[in-house]
C-alpha cells in the first residue's frame, strides 16, 4: 500500500515503538502464553475500569462484527476474539497489523473469522455498514486527520452501531501539568514548534529513541462533541490518572508505586511488560482530570446525522 510522506513518518514512528515495546514478547509466545495473557488482560482491564472492559460488552460480543483502528500488537483484537467477535483489525504499520494476524492464528478457532490488514483509518477498504462496532484506542488522535477518520468510522458502521473510541483528553492534569507547563513552558518546547506534543509523549520499551511521533492530539468535551456530531447517544467518561507521569518526581513515585501496589501481568500483551497498579487515590482522581476520553456513540438507524 502506498503512503504519502507524512504518513510514512506515521509507520516509521510506530514501527520503532512496536520493535521496542514488543517484539521481545511477541518473538516466541505461544498459545498458552497468549491465552493466558489474555485473561490477566482482561482482568486488568477490569481492575482498572478501562474502556475495554466497561464501554465494551465483552459478554454481548460473540457473533459481532468488530473492527478495531489500530490494534497495536494485537491484545485488544485478541481479546475480543476470545469472546466470540469476528475481529477485523487494521492499521497503517506493518509490524502491528502482522503482530496481530498472529496472534489470530494462536488462537485457532476463535481467530478463523478474524483477519488482520495494513491499512489507512482515513481510508478504510470496508464497504458501508460492514461493521457492529468500531472500537479504536489510543489511535485516532495520532492519524493525519482525525476529521477524516472519525467520517470512515461513521461510514463503515451499520445503521445503530455502536463506536467505542480513546481519545486524549485536553482538560486534563497529564496536558496542563506535565505536558504543557513543565514540558512546554519550562522546557521551551512549545515555542515554536506546532508539534512538540507529539515529540513529547509515546516513546517506551527498551530501545533508545531515534524517531519522532509526527502528530499528537488532545481534545476537550466540546471538541469531542463536535467529532462526534454525526453520532447520537454520545457518552464520555474521563479516566486515566497517573503520579508517576509527573516529570523528575514521577520515577521516585514509580518505585514507591510499584513495592507498595505491585504491578499486574495484563500489562505484557499491551505495554511489553507489568502495568504498574493504580492507588485507588489515582483512579478517583482520573474521573475528573485523567488522561483519557473513554467514549461510546452510536450511529443513527437512519444512518444520517444526528441532531
Amino acid at each position: 500500500m502506498a503512503v504519502s510522506a507524512d504518513k510514512q513518518d506515521i509507520q516509521a514512528f510506530w514501527g520503532a515503538l512496536y520493535d521496542s515495546l514488543y517484539e521481545g514478547v511477541d518473538k516466541d509466545i505461544t498459545r498458552e502464553q497468549l491465552l493466558e495473557g489474555l485473561g490477566a488482560l482482561e482482568d486488568m482491564f477490569r481492575l482498572r475500569g478501562h474502556m475495554a472492559a466497561v464501554e465494551m460488552p465483552l459478554d454481548g460480543l460473540k457473533g459481532k462484527r468488530v473492527l478495531e483502528v489500530g490494534p497495536g500488537a494485537g491484545g485488544h483484537s485478541a481479546l475480543f476474539a476470545r469472546h466470540g467477535a469476528m475481529v477485523t483489525a487494521i492499521d497503517l504499520t506493518p509490524s502491528r497489523a502482522k503482530a496481530t494476524a498472529a496472534k489470530f492464528r494462536l488462537l485457532g478457532v476463535d481467530g478463523e473469522n478474524c483477519r488482520a490488514m495494513q491499512g489507512d483509518a482515513e481510508a478504510l477498504p470496508f464497504a458501508d455498514g460492514s461493521f457492529d462496532i468500531v472500537y479504536s484506542n489510543g489511535v485516532l488522535h495520532h492519524t493525519a486527520d482525525t476529521e477524516k477518520a472519525m467520517d470512515e468510522v461513521f461510514r463503515v458502521l451499520k445503521p445503530g452501531g455502536r463506536a467505542v473510541i480513546m481519545l486524549y483528553c485536553k482538560s486534563s492534569w497529564h496536558y496542563w501539568i506535565n505536558m504543557w507547563l513543565c514540558v512546554g513552558i519550562l522546557k521551551g518546547k512549545a515555542f515554536g514548534d506546532k508539534n512538540w506534543l507529539g515529540k513529547a509523549t509515546e516513546w517506551g520499551g527498551k530501545d533508545a529513541q531515534t524517531v519522532e511521533n509526527p502528530i499528537t492530539r488532545c481534545y476537550t468535551a466540546g471538541g469531542i462533541r463536535r467529532l462526534f456530531r454525526r453520532f447520537g447517544n454520545l457518552t464520555l467518561r474521563k479516566a486515566e490518572f497517573y503520579f508517576y507521569l509527573i516529570p523528575k518526581l514521577g520515577r521516585l513515585y514509580r518505585r514507591w508505586q510499584i513495592k507498595r501496589y505491585g504491578t499486574h501481568p495484563g500489562g505484557y500483551l499491551v505495554y511489553g511488560e507489568p502495568w504498574p497498579i493504580q492507588s485507588a487515590l489515582e483512579r478517583w482522581l482520573g474521573r475528573f482530570m485523567g488522561w483519557s476520553w473513554f467514549i461510546t456513540a452510536t450511529k443513527p438507524e437512519g444512518g444520517g446525522a444526528s441532531q
